[in-house]
C-alpha cells in the first residue's frame, strides 16, 4: 500500500508543556480526519492498536473515512520527542482497503531508543466508517475496547485487556479477549465457521431463530446458559504425541460438543474463567 502522510492534520492541542522544567511531564493532543477512496469489491482495513478503543461503523460506498484521536504521554521532554521516534501511527492505504498500524521501528539501531522511552505512550482513539461488505480486522491491547458493526464482510476482532463486541455479523473469522467480555451477534444465521475465545470474561452468543450450527465447548470453569434446545454432540478427542527421553508423551484434549437447530457451520468456543450465553436473536 502507499503511505499517507498524517502528520500536521487535525489541530494540537497542547496540554502540559513545561519546557523550562525538562522533569516535568509533557501530554499533548491532536485529532484528525480523513477519507481514503477504495474500488475494491472487497475493501479491506486493518487497525493494530496499542492503547485505545476501536470502533468501526457502516458507511458509504467506495469509501474508508477514519477520525483518529491522539494524546501523547512521556515523563519529560526528552523522551517526549523520543516517542516520536518511536511510537507512532503508520497508515498505508490504496484502492484495496487501508491498515494503520501503532508501530515501533524494526531496525536493530533502534531498539536502544525504544528500551530507553519508558514511561511513553500514545492513546489512538479510532472512528472508522466502512463500505458494506468490507473485510475488517481490528485489535487494541490495553485500556481500550473494540465494538464493532459488521455489514456484509468478515470480522477478525482481538484485545488483551478490554471488552470486545462485534454486532449484526453476517460472518466472522476470529473473536477473542485474553482479560474481557466477548458479545457476538449475528444478522442471519452462520454460514461460516467461526472461533470466540476469551480467557478471563463471559461470552454471548446472539443468532436468530432458526439457525443451525455446531459448536466444540471448552468451558472451564462457567456455566453454559441457553435459549435454544441444544442437543450434545460427540466430537473426536484431540491428541498430541511428542517423544521425549525415548518415550512417548501424550496430551489429550476432549470439548464438548452441542448442536444447535439442524446444525451447520462449526463454531470454535473458548473460556477459562467466564459463563457462556446463547440467546435467541429476531
Amino acid at each position: 500500500m502507499n503511505k499517507h502522510a498524517v502528520a500536521g492534520i487535525g489541530v494540537l492541542v497542547p496540554a502540559l508543556l513545561a519546557c523550562s522544567d525538562v522533569s516535568a511531564a509533557v501530554t499533548d493532543q491532536k485529532t484528525w480526519s480523513q477519507s481514503f477512496p477504495v474500488s475494491a469489491t472487497v475493501p479491506r482495513l486493518v487497525i493494530d492498536n496499542i492503547w485505545g478503543n476501536v470502533r468501526v461503523r457502516i458507511g458509504t460506498a467506495r469509501e474508508i473515512a477514519v477520525t483518529v484521536d491522539e494524546k501523547r504521554s512521556a515523563p519529560n521532554q526528552e523522551l517526549f520527542e523520543l516517542s516520536k521516534q518511536t511510537i507512532f501511527l503508520d497508515v498505508q492505504a490504496n484502492g484495496e482497503g487501508v491498515a494503520m498500524v501503532v508501530g515501533k521501528p524494526e531496525d536493530s539501531t533502534a531498539r536502544p531508543r525504544v528500551n530507553r522511552c519508558r514511561g511513553c505512550r500514545v492513546d489512538y482513539q479510532f472512528e472508522v466508517t466502512v463500505p458494506p461488505g468490507t473485510q475488517i480486522d481490528v485489535s487494541t491491547v490495553t485500556d481500550g475496547s473494540i465494538d464493532v458493526v459488521g455489514g456484509g464482510g468478515s470480522v477478525t476482532a482481538s484485545n488483551v485487556n478490554g471488552p470486545v463486541a462485534v454486532k449484526d455479523l453476517q460472518d466472522c473469522a476470529q473473536i477473542e479477549s485474553v482479560n474481557g467480555a466477548v458479545e457476538v451477534s449475528f444478522a442471519r444465521a452462520p454460514s461460516h465457521d467461526c472461533s470466540i475465545k476469551t480467557i478471563n470474561g463471559d461470552i454471548t452468543l446472539t443468532v436468530p431463530g432458526g439457525s443451525g450450527l455446531d459448536a466444540a465447548l471448552s468451558v472451564m470453569q462457567g456455566s453454559i446458559q441457553s435459549e435454544f434446545d441444544l442437543e450434545p454432540l460427540p466430537l473426536p478427542a484431540k491428541v498430541e504425541q511428542r517423544r521425549e527421553d525415548g518415550r512417548f508423551i501424550y496430551h489429550v484434549e476432549q470439548a464438548a460438543g452441542i448442536r444447535l437447530g439442524a446444525g451447520g457451520p462449526t463454531f470454535s468456543i473458548e473460556s477459562l474463567n467466564g459463563d457462556l450465553r446463547i440467546r435467541r436473536g429476531k
